[in-house]
């Protein structure tokens, strides 16, 4: 056989694997080329996935993902310091690759090698962004790195490294539930990422290398440690000087005291709450929702500070508080704080639980009484002691809390000093069923003791629903169920449902309002006097249960509408001395009401009378909502107006436009 034969033959042994070889690896690229993702980043304006979160003034309080806490930030709000921590951290070549570091890759490789096992990594920080933005929880596979390394490599043609950089610094975790660096910034040092400091950036740069672990308190060392090294690699980089990168190191940071808790969270978690509860199913997530409420922060911030504050104060026993607040013109709940601490220590939602309502039930009592007419407001009961036959034999003899009997006293002064025997002898009276339908009517919802022990607070509710029941008696027999949303638009902007008051005059007005008037004499005479605001009429109720376990004060402006409960998560009894709603919980309303009306305008100055002249205004209807959220319409939109006679013909148009009309 000839030599050049021989030539062609060895040639095709050689090259005919090699050309089968490259076209299975060609095909093999092009079967997982073509199952990826399509490669393109989040817009931070409209997100395309997860929740935003929005507050009454449209303002983006956080975008969630699933669990996530996040709130997205354009590169140039962000720190400068940051930028540069995060580069020297954990791609340092991130201006000179194109999502690939082919240099860092080989001596990672090499230095893998030699200790014979994997020592160090070589993601890029696009590479990173990569698989949390597309491929988190994925198996390590090598099939699954080389579709990383593509993808990474296509993101890096398609867009900015500042926008790359931008969307990875959005998108990172760094620990105790902070998703992005904005989170980062408020949850560990209380501030805004364009705050931060050489150091203080090296520190969260340096967690991302292990979140989970470093974020905790107890490897609070191991984390400056690592600190540590990234103002060295910062100094070694150029991006910062020797002298910089000393002075840093030498100063520790000045972490939160809080505990880091994210950005109001009892009002975040119970909206989606919510929203999770109305869908059925975890797809709320992949919507693009934009999720509007009535969150006002400055008096959720406000309500934070000073329940924390209170409750700091208290007695051993008070260790919780909560509060709700509730706008009277159209029920918004433009406040809802459901306890004090570390928010990742404490995440039950106590506004939203039930509590044991003690005293704070008894306006529905007299409601009742005077409602079917069996109480008269100038009449007078005997505060003496009674006993009433139990139908299984023994008798129920209700005391007070202070062991004393007063005699015959006015009905007004009754209700003012709580006294517990001229409630019951109300509930008696006008028939404990009579005073479920009333409670129930004004927006209690939950389960109420059919026995004259109800009369005294024996039942538990929420401080969201004592909230909405006492918003009815403020618009003098108007209820308006609380609603935290406003609006819920698609991820395109269509608005998809919208959430209204839906109303219902459930009450005459008359009986509310002498209800009203003696509310405010509990105020300016009575239990609650701790709850005066000088120059601003008040009306409420003190709640003291048994042995103290809860305290509470709910009491309204003509614009507002305020639920105060403190007690303690093991229901156990407060050893302390004069312990009660009238001590704690009114305190709490005061100081947090004052503050409020800092920041907001002065209601009017008075209650409304409820003989005022009035001209139908406005329509409180609910609009029709998209087939998706329907089942929403039915949670949000109000309690319904099947069951309830209006006593006045016209007369609900007419309080709730003057109500309106005032507000």
């Amino acid at each position: 056989m000839s030599e050049p034969t021989t030539r062609l033959k060895i040639r095709r042994k050689v090259y005919l694997p090699l050309l089968l070889g490259g076209a299975l690896v060609f095909s093999a690229f092009c079967l997982f080329i073509g199952n990826m993702p399509g490669g393109t980043l989040p817009d931070l304006a409209s997100p395309g996935s997860g929740v935003c979160l929005f507050d009454r003034n449209d303002r983006l309080v956080t975008r969630l993902n699933g669990d996530e806490n996040r709130l997205p930030l354009q590169l140039d709000k962000i720190s400068s310091n940051m930028q540069e921590a995060m580069i020297a951290a954990e791609d340092h070549r991130f201006y000179s690759h194109h999502g690939i570091d082919l240099v860092g890759a080989g001596r990672a490789l090499c230095r893998d090698v030699k200790a014979g096992r994997a020592v160090e990594g070589a993601s890029t920080i696009t590479e990173q962004l990569v698989k949390t933005l597309y491929f988190k929880g994925e198996p390590r596979t090598f099939i699954q790195k080389c579709r990383e390394l593509c993808l990474a490599t296509v993101i890096d043609l398609r867009y900015s490294k500042k926008k790359i950089l931008e969307t990875y610094l959005n998108e990172v975790y760094f620990g105790n539930g902070a998703y992005g660096v904005a989170r980062a910034a408020q949850i560990y040092f209380g501030k805004d990422a364009s705050q931060l400091s050489v150091g203080e950036s090296a520190y969260l740069a340096g967690l991302v290398k292990a979140p989970s672990y470093l974020s905790t308190s107890e490897h609070r060392r191991a984390a400056m440690d690592r600190r540590a090294e990234v103002l060295d690699s910062m100094a070694a980089y150029g991006l910062i000087t020797e002298e910089q990168a000393r002075a840093a190191g030498n100063q520790p940071p000045r972490f939160r005291a809080d505990g880091g808790a994210p950005p109001f969270p009892y009002y975040v978690s119970y909206a989606m709450q919510l929203l999770k509860d109305s869908y059925k199913d975890s797809g709320v997530f992949n919507r693009g929702l934009r999720v509007y409420t009535n969150l006002d922060p400055a008096a959720e911030a406000d309500a934070q500070r000073v329940l924390s504050s209170i409750v700091r104060k208290s007695p051993a026993g008070i260790s919780q508080g909560a509060l709700v607040s509730v706008a009277v013109s159209d029920g918004s709940v433009v406040a809802l704080v459901g306890g004090v601490k570390d928010y990742w220590g404490h995440q039950f939602n106590r506004a939203t639980n039930p509590h044991t309502a003690g005293s704070a039930f008894k306006p529905f009592v007299y409601l009742a009484g005077l409602n079917n007419r069996t109480l008269d407001v100038n009449a007078t009961i005997d505060d003496s002691p009674v006993s009433i036959p139990l139908p299984g034999g023994g008798a129920y003899s209700p005391r007070d809390f202070d062991g004393q009997y007063l005699g015959p006293i006015s009905i007004r002064k009754a209700l003012a000093l709580s006294r517990n025997i001229c409630s019951v002898r109300v509930a008696q009276a006008a028939g404990i069923s009579n005073v479920i339908a009333t409670a129930r009517s004004a927006g209690l919802t939950s389960k109420l003791d059919d026995n004259l022990s109800l009369a005294l607070g024996s039942s538990a509710v929420s401080p969201l629903e004592m909230a909405g029941a006492y918003s009815t008696l403020a618009r003098y027999g108007v209820s308006i169920e609380p609603r935290i949303f406003r609006r819920i638009e698609d991820a395109s902007g269509n608005i998809i449902a919208t959430f209204r008051p839906k109303s219902a005059q459930v009450f005459d007005c008359e009986p509310v309002a002498e209800l009203v008037d003696g509310m405010q004499d509990v105020v300016n005479n009575g239990t609650g006097r701790a709850a005066q605001l000088p120059g601003r009429p008040v009306a409420g109720k003190t709640g003291t249960s048994d042995q103290s376990r809860d305290t509470w004060f709910v009491g309204f402006t003509p614009d507002l509408v305020t639920a105060v409960w403190c007690g303690n998560d093991e229901n156990l009894p407060n050893p302390g001395t004069n312990v009660t709603g009238g001590t704690i919980a009114a305190r709490c309303w005061h100081d947090y009401m004052s503050d409020y009306y800092r920041k907001h305008p002065e209601p009017v100055a008075a209650f409304m009378p409820p003989e005022h002249p009035l001209a139908p205004e406005t329509d409180f209807s609910e609009e029709p909502l998209h087939p998706v959220v329907d089942t929403m319409a039915s949670m949000f939109g109000g309690p319904s107006d099947q069951g309830h006679t209006d006593q006045r013909p016209g007369l609900f148009k007419r309080v709730l436009s003057h109500v309106i009309k005032w507000f």
